[in-house]
Formats: structure tokens, C-alpha cells, sequence
């Protein structure tokens, strides 16, 4: 690449990055993630790095943070609120501490480091100064200078004390946060309400924080958590003791903080986080990592932006910029082609992702996609990675338009063209094309339905083209011999197949109406059938008018399921089931179960399930789940690595279960 077109790349992606943060701090309505930002930050970054003589004066990467609303009074913090710089891997945490040693060094320092370690909460940032033991005023961040005066509505929240004992002057540094089931409660109402939805926990905490109205703000129970003093007239030998100290005044402080004296303490620490920040009830982007002696801390100072001494750690972004290699359709079990993005591979939130679904032809049209487009690639836990945003801005002349139909036509793909009733274009291959009943059988063995555990796609497709499965009556049907003689089985992993295919005997209703296989009844419509009709024969028994007149299902449902058991090919097919299948009746399913009404704190990383999972199985058999222990909690459960809510459940008197014990006194397998 040439200097010229390097500038211009540079100049391309300052206005990119200085547009998405004028969405982020003026208008609380962000299109990307903060992790997308953070990696196309980095890569201006890096740019610039080797080509310092094209930065420009308004490139992110010259100033601290963002401007402040107009319509708030505007206040100046009496200390400058600092930025922290990101690393994003433990090579980037190894070159961090190195730089600290060695700046260290210069200064005649060689002690030991100790670190305190934080989890990096997704909130807003505020500042609440006290004086004479008042609490006299709270602001948002701002640019780091500059903030917006919001003090009526942190008052709303229970987690900021009014008074204190301390008389000294001090600032509390702080994130406001809102509780995810608050985002999903209050998300719901707006679209009802015709209103764009809040597009995380740290956009509503942004908003809520901004209204006028605090009662609306005290509605939503905005929650703080307190992590930093900054003062002129109170002094700390460490962070653990500013932190101890905050604890004593009465601010909420983070209880899975913890010290550690290395790095690699610090890895593990994030490790065990990466995954199980997802079942907090608060948004979590990664730990910040603070080194625990002051004195080091004082001598270390600051950067032009952010302080030498602490250093926030990322987790694996779920958003990242790539490039759309090629578009492909994928044939699905109802016979729909849905195009598929064939992406430059990149690393996000765990794994290695290489393509991302793009649900229908309308979909290519409305992000106004091109073979060979940067995109905002979006990633949510387990979810399939989708295309959230084009960078149109960052086009070179080369990108190509996808045409479906000529892709038909290369492909020898016969396809009919469909348009739905909400106006979507659809289009369906035949549904006996071999590959629509191998994706009917994925999804029937699918966890959705009869969980096959040790049955992977590729085995199905194996299974699929050998004879062996032709529809999922023929799970029931499968020996040892059959699956013995299949390349990479060995008899425990056989064994294994067999085993889930006798627990899958036992069905619910809804997960039976759902192997069925009836058009647009998906979970949701699966589940409200089981519970209006309670029962298998009352729903093989339904007519159009009855389907109908379930509340949330429409005219189409209706005569789709009506249609279907009507049909008498269908009739056989459920015959052939019944004789494999038990289904379970919701009249006859325990309404209450062994764990009624008791409450468990999970910590730790689990063997048998992961956290979601366990929780689950609690739910489901009449108990509740907390976040933090408190002395209403009946148990603590703890896998490894449980962090400081261990320590708390002892100091409690709470009764503490390791993964073995629990299933012994409670066996829900």
C-alpha cells in the first residue's frame, strides 16, 4: 500500500471512529459495540504508530474522551478522570508489566508488585464529591474535564450514601449500572411503545442517568458500585485499603475483587471470567488491573491520557471488523436458502469465526452488502455471529454485488422465488432435496428437541447417507452395530448415543410438537400448544377454529398445524413415533419440585454443566437462583476457582456444597 493510500485510510477511519463516538457520548445511541470501536481503534492505531507523519489533529487517539451534552449544567470535576488504556491478550499483559518495571527502574524502584483486580463493569461512569460528610454533588465522566451535573437522580439510588462519617473532602469514582433483566423488562415496553430499544445495559444506565424526570430514574433502580477515591486530604498506603475504606463509609463495593501477586494469577483470574461473566446480572467487558502499593502508583503517574499504574484487560471482543470473502446460500430444513457470509477469519469471543448467517435476500439489501465490505461482525455468546454493520466509508472500488439468481444459475440450484406475508423474499428448494431431511434430523437431535449428546452434524450426515437415518423415527431404530462400523466410533462413544437416544423416550408435549416438524411452529408456539392443551390427545385432536383461538397465534399458525394433522402421511409418521416415544402430559408434570422455594449462589467454574445449565435445572425443579450471597441464600454451590463470594458464605453461616455434594443430596440428573 502506497503513502497515499495510507493517509487516506487514516483519514477514513478517523471519521469513522470520531462519528460512532459522537453517537456514543452525545446521543446515547451507539450502532457498534465497544469492542468494534476499541478494534478499529487499534487499528488507526497501529497505523499511526508507523506512519506518525499522517496523524491528524482530530484523530481519537489525540484526546482523552468525548464532549458533553448541552442540555445538562455543565460542571468541572475537581480532579481529572483518566481514560485507562486496553490490552486485549496475556502477551499484552506481559508487555504492560514490563514497561512498569522498566519505568520503575529509572526511578530506583525494584519492589515486588502486588495487583488488585477488578471486574470492568458495562455502566456509566460518575463521580460523586463529598464534603464535611455531605454528599454534595454526582456528574457523568464527560470529556474527563468537563461533566453533566446529575445529582438528583444518583440520589435515587440506594447505593450511594447521603451522608458519611468522614468529614474530609473527597470524589468517589464510580460506575452506575442497571441490572439485565431491567434492560429486557424496560426493552420490551419501548417496542411495544413503537420506541427503539436500549442497545445494552451501559446505553440504559447512559439514558436513565440523563432524564429529567427522577422518578423514572428511580423506577428503573439505577445500582453503583464505588471502586476509586480521589482527594486532596485523604491518603491510602494501598488500593485494597481506599477500597476497604469506601466499604466502611457505606459505598457498594464489587465483592469479586481480589489480589494477586503476578500476572499469571491475573490470567487464570480472567480465564475463569471469560466465559461466566455472562450469568451476572451486570454487563461485564473485562478486569481492570491496578497495582496495589500507592507509593509505586504515585511514582508511576500518567501517560497524556491514562495512568501508567492500572491497565483495563478486555475480554474477547463480540464485536470485530473483517472482510466478506464470498456470499453463499445454505439450504435449511423447511427448504429456505439462507445466504451465508464467507468472512476473513477472525478471533471473537472465544472462537474462530469464518462465516455469518444473513437470514434472507432482503437482509444482503437492507445492510446494503457487498462481496469484499468491512464489516461490524457481532458475536453474543453462543449465538451465531451476524453482520451488524457495513463500513461503507471504508469501500475501494473493488466490492461486488451478490445476485442470487445468477448464483442459481451457476450452481444448478433449482429454486422458486416466495414472498411472505410480512413482505419478506424467501426462496425454497424442493422439500425433498436430500439436504432439507438432513437438516430436519440435525434439528431433532438438536438440544431443542431429543438432545442426542455425541451426535455431531457430521455423524448425522454420515448416518444420513449411508441409509441408516431418514427421518427421526429412526433414531429410536439404531443398534450398536450400525454405529460400530462408523469411521472415529468407539464403543464407549456408541454406547454414549444409545444412551441418549433411551433418556430421549421420555418426551414433554412441547418438545414433541416440536419434532413434528409443523410449519412456522417453532419453541415459543410449541410451548404455548403444551400448555393449552395439556396433553397429547387433546392436541392431536384440534381443529383450525380451537389453534385459533390460542392467545399469540395467528391465522397462519393455525392453518398450517390444522393442515398438518389433517394430512394422513403425517398421521403415520406420528404412529410410527408413538411406538418409540413416551410424551410427558403438562397435567401430569410436578408443579412443585425437590428444590422448592430454596435459594442458590453459584461460584466457580462447574464440571458436568456450565452455570446457565445448573441454574436451569434449579429453576425448573421449584428453586431460585441469586447473584450475590446474602443470609436469605439456603446454599453456595462451588466449582473451582470460586472467588470471594466463598469467603463471605462462611463469614455468613451459608450452607456451602461443592459440585459432588450437591447432586447427592440433590440428584437431578
Amino acid at each position: 500500500m502506497n503513502e497515499e493510500k495510507i493517509q487516506k485510510k487514516i483519514e477514513k477511519l478517523v471519521q469513522e471512529l470520531n462519528y460512532h463516538a459522537d453517537l456514543y457520548y452525545q446521543k446515547d445511541n451507539p450502532v457498534i459495540s465497544d469492542s468494534a470501536y476499541d478494534s478499529l481503534y487499534e487499528k488507526l492505531r497501529s497505523l499511526e504508530s508507523r506512519y506518525p507523519e499522517f496523524i491528524l489533529e482530530n484523530s481519537p487517539t489525540q484526546r482523552v474522551g468525548g464532549k458533553t451534552l448541552q442540555s445538562l449544567e455543565k460542571v468541572t470535576h475537581h480532579f481529572p478522570q483518566w481514560s485507562f488504556d486496553n490490552i486485549f491478550s496475556f502477551e499484552d499483559l506481559q508487555l504492560w508489566e514490563q514497561r512498569v518495571k522498566n519505568f520503575l527502574a529509572k526511578e530506583g524502584i525494584f519492589e515486588a508488585l502486588e495487583y488488585v483486580v477488578e471486574l470492568k463493569i458495562d455502566g456509566l461512569k460518575v463521580i460523586l464529591d463529598y464534603n464535611g460528610g455531605l454528599f454534595q454533588r454526582g456528574a457523568t465522566r464527560g470529556d474527563g474535564k468537563i461533566g453533566e451535573n446529575i445529582t438528583a437522580n444518583l440520589k435515587t439510588s440506594k447505593d450511594i450514601p447521603l451522608r458519611v462519617s468522614e468529614k474530609r473532602s473527597f470524589s468517589v469514582i464510580a460506575e452506575a449500572w442497571i441490572e439485565k433483566a431491567k434492560l429486557e423488562e424496560i426493552n420490551k415496553k419501548r417496542m411495544k411503545n413503537g420506541e427503539e430499544p436500549y442497545a445494552n445495559p451501559r446505553n440504559l444506565a447512559a439514558g436513565t442517568l440523563r432524564q429529567l424526570d427522577s422518578t423514572v430514574v428511580r423506577d428503573r433502580e439505577i445500582k453503583i458500585f464505588s471502586y476509586d477515591i480521589d482527594s486532596r486530604e485523604v491518603f491510602f498506603s494501598s488500593h485494597d485499603e481506599e477500597l476497604k475504606f469506601l466499604g466502611a463509609m457505606g459505598f457498594v463495593v464489587n465483592d469479586e475483587t481480589n489480589i494477586f501477586p503476578d500476572i499469571k494469577s491475573i490470567q487464570d483470574f480472567y480465564d475463569s471470567w471469560t466465559k461466566k461473566r455472562v450469568s451476572q446480572s451486570y454487563g461485564i467487558d473485562g478486569l481492570v488491573i491496578k497495582i496495589n502499593n500507592k507509593v509505586v502508583c504515585r511514582a508511576l503517574g500518567y501517560t497524556s491520557k491514562s495512568p501508567r499504574f492500572a491497565i483495563a484487560y478486555k475480554f474477547p471482543a463480540e464485536q470485530k471488523i473483517t472482510e466478506v470473502l464470498d456470499i453463499h446460500l445454505q439450504i435449511g430444513r423447511t427448504g429456505v436458502l439462507t445466504p451465508v457470509a464467507e468472512l476473513r477469519a477472525v478471533d471473537i469471543d472465544g472462537s474462530r469465526v469464518k462465516r455469518a448467517t444473513l437470514h434472507n435476500v432482503d437482509e444482503i439489501e437492507r445492510l446494503g452488502l457487498k462481496i469484499g465490505d468491512t464489516i461490524v461482525l457481532e458475536k453474543a455468546g453462543d449465538i451465531i455471529p451476524k453482520i451488524k454493520k457495513v463500513l461503507v466509508d471504508l469501500r475501494d472500488g473493488t466490492e461486488k454485488e451478490f445476485n442470487i439468481e445468477r448464483y442459481l444459475k451457476k450452481n444448478a440450484i433449482q429454486a422458486e422465488k416466495k414472498t411472505t406475508s410480512s413482505g419478506l423474499t424467501q426462496w425454497y428448494v424442493s422439500t425433498k432435496n436430500d439436504e432439507v431431511f438432513i437438516q430436519k434430523l440435525i434439528y431433532a437431535a438438536s438440544r431443542k428437541i431429543l438432545n442426542l449428546e455425541g451426535l455431531a452434524k457430521k455423524h448425522i450426515r454420515t448416518f444420513y447417507e449411508r441409509g441408516l437415518l431418514k427421518t427421526p423415527v429412526d433414531f429410536f431404530t439404531l443398534k450398536f452395530s450400525d454405529i460400530i462400523h462408523i469411521p472415529l466410533f468407539k464403543e464407549k462413544s456408541a454406547n454414549n448415543i444409545l444412551n441418549s437416544v433411551e433418556r430421549a423416550r421420555k418426551l414433554p408435549l412441547d418438545k414433541f410438537i416440536l419434532l413434528l416438524g409443523i410449519q412456522h411452529v417453532g419453541e415459543e408456539v410449541s410451548t404455548l400448544f403444551a400448555k393449552h392443551f395439556k396433553n397429547l390427545q387433546a392436541f392431536l385432536g384440534a381443529q383450525y377454529e380451537e389453534f385459533l383461538s390460542i392467545h399469540g397465534v395467528g391465522e397462519k399458525i393455525a392453518e398450517a398445524s390444522s393442515d398438518f394433522l389433517e394430512n394422513k402421511q403425517n398421521s403415520i409418521y406420528i404412529r410410527e413415533l408413538l411406538k418409540h416415544i413416551q410424551v410427558i402430559s403438562l397435567e401430569n408434570t410436578k408443579k412443585t419440585g425437590a428444590l422448592q422455594d430454596l435459594i442458590f449462589v453459584i461460584t466457580g467454574t462447574l464440571d458436568s454443566f456450565s452455570r446457565e445449565e445448573l441454574k436451569e435445572k434449579i429453576i425448573t425443579q421449584g428453586g431460585k437462583t441469586a447473584e450475590q450471597v446474602s443470609k436469605k441464600v439456603d446454599f453456595l454451590i462451588v466449582g473451582k476457582n470460586p472467588g470471594s463470594k466463598l469467603k463471605k458464605a462462611q463469614d455468613l453461616g451459608v450452607h456451602i456444597l461443592d459440585e459432588k455434594a450437591f447432586f447427592e443430596k440433590f440428584p437431578l440428573r
